[in-house]
């Protein structure tokens, strides 16, 4: 994508506007103008303003929203889609590790950007990108801030750090076998990183990438709390004092983790966070499923934002959030789609519509389940605020990045039009997906990306996963039978 070309200036003229703006407006047939990668004006346009501009968007049938934010995934997993069945969070957690360890910054560069396509293509304009899934260094840091810059998506790299065991994932006793344990030793995937390297790295990375092209941001992204020693959770308060970068985390996504907490802190994991200062507005928390009232009062009171991950809860049995708690008590909720083999996609459309669905089993007062347009909030401005963007991103209003979206309303899933907010959350899959303007640049036009060539991105894609089997072969073997010991 050619950053240097000039913006432009732009008018989408009669569309559908959902605008999610605080007066919640939605305009019939109303026109959006953008300028300097920002929306100047929606409603009515002077007719020597509309001649003045260098493009002109027909909308006439077809919905323009917000771009829908990703506000959890892991971009180096997009290559595992349907790679295995059946598997809890221990099991799994060993498998990433064999088709994403010991790659080379090109190969993290295609992971990315096929994860951009695949966003893309379904209306997500931003990410929020917890990476990688082990050690890394700063060539694969350039690698993914160079992905996200030629994909022209808005994203936060999230930087995947950790200098503790991840005792969570070993079995419920904590044993291995010998000869087992012995091999995990020699080969882990997992092995914990010093303090001071990790803050060298993450100090670098800010430095050099926070804010590239004006869409790209970077923060620390502690693995989990469990995983990290006080020490380096307090370093990312640090990193938040000094940068102003957000912060991001795995948050109770098992019961074992609770447990754990119970035994390091003698507290809940969240009062943990608040002791040492962590716990505030800056903070986002992803799947936050095993917290209690408590808990959730206390995040509610701090302003830290929590991400929802419906599918990969469900399929690896993890549990279900209280969603419908946090929301009545004012948290912010993102959508999250987490790793594409967790959940088998990088849709927030399937994320929105069983955000609404599972929030509804066992209840019979109405008033307690998640809306429809509580979830299509979660998807735009709920993820908005997990990147610490929600002043730029997640409504249609002046002074707006212009990140939106233009769905196709001739697609039978919206034949008869009954109620937009209502038919986009429970029909639209995503395949809707005509025209994608990200910070006011076209990425996507008649369903197709333009701003850049998908079919080498493809195929180099193609080639990752039996590349990585070769690879990683002796780590294959262990970690399919530490995954059997696990499960």
């Amino acid at each position: 994508m050619n950053q240097n070309a000039d913006i432009q200036k732009i008018l989408i003229r009669e569309a559908l506007i959902v605008t999610l703006d605080p007066e919640d407006r939605i305009l019939p047939a109303g026109n959006i103008l953008i300028e300097n990668g920002r929306i100047t004006a929606i409603g009515e346009i002077p007719p020597d303003v509309a001649a003045s501009c260098d493009r002109v968007i027909d909308g006439t049938g077809r919905l323009a929203l917000p771009g829908l934010v990703n506000a959890h995934t892991h971009s180096p997993l997009s290559v595992v889609h349907g790679a295995f069945d059946l598997l809890n969070h221990r099991a799994s957690m060993w498998l990433f590790q064999a088709y994403t360890a010991n790659r080379t910054p090109r190969e993290v560069y295609i992971s990315t950007m096929l994860n951009c396509i695949e966003m893309l293509l379904t209306g997500t304009t931003a990410t929020l990108d917890h990476f990688p899934e082990q050690s890394f260094g700063p060539d694969d840091v350039e690698a993914v801030v160079s992905a996200y810059r030629d994909s022209g998506m808005r994203a936060q790299v999230a930087l995947r750090i950790f200098d503790g065991e991840y005792n969570d994932i070993l079995p419920p006793d904590g044993r291995l076998p010998r000869k087992l344990k012995a091999d995990v030793e020699r080969l882990n995937p997992y092995a914990p990183r010093s303090v001071a390297e990790l803050h060298d790295l993450c100090t670098d990375s800010i430095e050099r990438w926070h804010g590239d092209s004006g869409r790209i941001g970077v923060g620390p992204a502690p693995s989990n709390p469990i995983r990290c020693s006080d020490e380096l959770l307090e370093m990312c308060v640090k990193f938040v004092d000094r940068y102003g970068v957000g912060v991001h985390c795995h948050l109770l996504e098992t019961e074992v983790q609770t447990q754990i907490a119970q035994k390091l802190y003698g507290t809940t994991t969240v009062r943990h966070l608040d002791d040492l200062g962590l716990l505030t507005s800056n903070l986002s928390c992803a799947h936050t499923i095993w917290v209690d009232h408590t808990d959730i009062e206390l995040m509610a009171d701090r302003g830290t934002s929590v991400v929802h991950n419906p599918e990969s809860n469900l399929l690896s049995a993890s549990g279900l959030a209280p969603i419908a708690e946090m929301l009545e008590l004012g948290i912010s909720v993102g959508l999250g789609s987490d790793g594409s083999c967790s959940s088998g996609d990088q849709s927030i459309h399937r994320a929105m519509k069983l955000a609404t669905a599972i929030h509804r089993v066992g209840k019979s007062d109405r008033s307690k389940w998640v809306s429809t347009r509580q979830a299509l909030h979660m998807a735009t401005s709920g993820g908005a605020a997990a990147m610490h963007a929600k002043d730029k991103l997640g409504a249609l209003s002046v002074g707006q990045s212009a990140d939106l979206v233009l769905y196709d309303l001739s697609k039978p899933w919206w034949t008869p039009m009954n109620n937009p907010i209502y038919q986009f959350v429970q029909s639209e899959t995503g395949a809707g997906t005509d025209t994608v303007i990200i910070d006011g640049r076209v990425i996507v036009e008649n369903g197709e990306i333009t701003a850049f060539d998908v079919d080498p991105i493809l195929e180099e894609a193609g080639a990752l996963v039996p590349a990585m089997k070769e690879r990683n072969r002796d780590l294959f073997d262990l970690v399919e039978q530490v995954a059997a010991t696990v499960w």
